[in-house]
C-alpha cells in the first residue's frame, strides 16, 4: 500500500517529461527557422519525401545545404511540413507552401 503512490508519482513525471520534451522539440528556433504553432496544429499526412513538389526540394536545398529531408508531410491546404536533419542529428521542422515560399509567423496575430 505504501509503494502505491510512489508508482503514481514515477507514471506521473514520466508524462509530464514527454510533454516537456515535445514542446521544447517544437519551440527550438536558432533564428533560421520559420515557424507558426498555427500550421503546427493543422492535420498533416506523411508522404514520401520524394513527392515533394521539385520547388521546395530545391528551395531546402539551397538555404538549408547542411540540411537533409528526412520526412515530409501535406496538408489539405497544400501546404508542407518538412523535417529536416543535419549530420549531427540536429533537427530543423519548417513549412512551406507548394511553390516553395517558406511560411513565416505572422506578427500580427495576438
Amino acid at each position: 500500500m505504501k509503494k502505491l503512490p510512489m508508482i503514481v508519482v514515477i507514471v506521473v513525471s514520466i508524462f509530464s517529461a514527454q510533454g516537456a520534451i515535445a514542446q521544447d522539440e517544437l519551440a527550438m528556433n536558432d533564428g533560421n527557422e520559420f515557424f507558426d504553432y498555427e500550421y503546427e496544429l493543422q492535420e498533416y499526412t506523411e508522404i514520401n519525401v520524394v513527392e515533394l513538389p521539385l520547388s521546395i526540394q530545391e528551395t531546402a536545398a539551397k538555404d538549408y545545404h547542411r540540411f537533409k529531408i528526412v520526412e515530409a508531410y501535406m496538408s489539405k491546404d497544400n501546404t508542407y511540413k518538412i523535417v529536416l536533419k543535419d549530420n549531427n542529428d540536429n533537427t530543423k521542422i519548417v513549412f512551406a507552401s507548394a511553390n516553395g515560399k517558406w511560411i513565416k509567423p505572422n506578427d500580427n496575430k495576438s
